[in-house]
């Protein structure tokens, strides 16, 4: 599966996830025409559905499923052999077989599945319900989870304005055993200490030196004794070689 893909399926699952109230291990429900699709082309069904989800994912059916299929003749033997070894959930109609998209329809009013058909009247009505994914093999061959319709988004944003709502309901009625129980403190009684003024940074305001103070004082001063008196600078002796001395003596005819 391409990175791009995958990126998609994990946000339209997250969007199910934050709004619906999904969670790990995801439940597929697959019926029998998903099953005999995915059979056709050899796809390991349970292995390609972590794979594509990236996550733990349980395939499930239902009897009324199941038997539909084995009622469909030779051809899809096959198709029922592979649906009876996922686990089978308890729809209710064990005793009185119903067709597989109506058990589809009444078990999925109350509980979250991922819905896997290829069925296109089962796919127009899982569209046209909130919180239930639809899955299904694109071209019988691709897996595919589709975008969020128009009905999950409008049942997304209403929850959202619920939980809004429900927010401020909880904090009124905080407010008000607050108030009734003495906890609840007036706000226009509080009496706000007002701020003072604060003092000026004494450094901003200290003056600066003048110029001409600065410049004598940067100007290198005589050294001065210990009694005061001004001391002169005693002049350095340049020590000649012996030989120079010598040579000098004799140049200029011995010392006078």
């Amino acid at each position: 599966m391409k990175i791009t893909k995958h990126k998609k399926t994990r946000k339209y699952m997250s969007f199910y996830i934050n709004n619906f109230g999904f969670r790990e291990p995801l439940l597929c429900l697959i019926d029998g025409s998903f099953c005999h699709a995915a059979y056709k082309i050899r796809l390991q069904i349970e292995e390609q559905l972590k794979k594509y989800f990236q996550c733990e994912v349980k395939p499930i059916v239902t009897a009324c499923i199941i038997t539909e299929t084995d009622n469909l003749g030779a051809g899809f033997v096959g198709t029922s052999q592979l649906l009876k070894r996922f686990l089978v959930h308890r729809c209710g109609h064990e005793k009185h077989p119903i067709d597989g998209s109506s058990c589809i329809k009444a078990i999925t009013q109350t509980c979250r599945y991922i819905v896997a058909t290829q069925d296109r009247a089962l796919q127009q009505w899982v569209r046209s319900k909130p919180a239930i994914p639809l899955f299904y093999l694109h071209n019988s061959s691709v897996p595919t989870l589709v975008q969020p319709s128009e009905a999950n988004r409008n049942a997304a944003n209403e929850g959202q304005r619920n939980r809004v709502q429900v927010r401020t309901l909880d904090q009124q009625t905080l407010t008000s055993l607050k108030q009734k129980e003495g906890l609840a403190v007036d706000e226009a009684k509080v009496v706000r200490k007002k701020k003072k003024p604060k003092n000026p940074n004494p450094l901003s305001c200290k003056k600066p030196k003048k110029k001409n103070q600065a410049a004598n004082n940067s100007a290198p001063q005589p050294p001065k004794s210990e009694g005061g008196v001004v001391k002169k600078k005693s002049r350095k002796r340049v020590k000649l070689a012996k030989h120079v001395v010598e040579h000098l003596k004799a140049t200029v005819g011995g010392p006078k």
